[in-house]
């Protein structure tokens, strides 16, 4: 399973919490899964706010950034049809802010 597949699952199971009016325990207990661990994705959850799960922000994998070899700019395409495009100087901790590698 990758990073965002698990991400999107824990945020559904949270969802999932908000919606059974179980308690955090009673919801971990029944879905194996150590407290400590449910008590991290529903405060995750909270701190990214509502739309993080839903925003269709995907891994990528090289293929979804371009350098511009006329431009020297990069340019990134996100799902949900936003693009950014940034100096081809950018470094690499800047680029890794902006997507999740």
């Amino acid at each position: 399973m990758t990073l965002q597949e698990k991400r999107t699952s824990m945020f559904e199971l949270v969802e999932t919490w908000k919606q059974s009016g179980l308690t955090q325990i009673e919801f971990a207990r029944d879905h194996n899964l150590t407290l400590s661990k449910f008590r991290y994705w529903v405060h995750k959850s909270r701190a990214l706010g509502p739309d993080y799960a839903s925003s269709g922000f995907v891994r990528l994998s090289g293929n979804g950034f371009s350098l511009n070899g006329t431009t020297g700019e990069i340019r990134l395409h996100y799902p949900n049809g936003v693009w950014l495009s940034l100096p081809g100087n950018t470094p690499v901790p800047v680029l890794r802010t902006l997507v999740d590698f």
